[in-house]
């Protein structure tokens, strides 16, 4: 599991901030509900934050709209689901 390089834009690490920290004040909610996401569903969410990257590389549309969000954002929430993944696993992996 590698981190995904991204162009070197200030709007783009500002968007992809946004993103990663998102992703994980999400997770500190369900920790606090006491809810899990199996390493399996963390992985499809990976997959599908890349495959929107990867959608919004490619597109030569603009990004118009409110759900719509950029590259540089799905790889923030991408790396930020690869931490949480990491994470689980080493304390899983440890018998706690």
């Amino acid at each position: 599991m590698r981190d995904t390089p991204m162009r070197n834009k200030t709007s783009d690490e500002k968007d992809y901030r946004a993103g990663f920290s998102r992703v994980m004040w999400f997770a500190e909610q369900a920790k606090r509900q006491g809810w899990k996401l199996s390493d399996r569903q963390l992985v499809h969410e990976i997959m599908q934050r890349e495959r929107a990257a990867r959608i919004r590389d490619k597109s030569t549309l603009p990004i118009v709209g409110r759900d719509v969000r950029s590259a540089a954002w799905n790889r923030g929430q991408a790396d930020a689901l690869r931490a949480l993944l990491r994470a689980q696993r080493e304390h899983y992996g440890k018998g706690l």
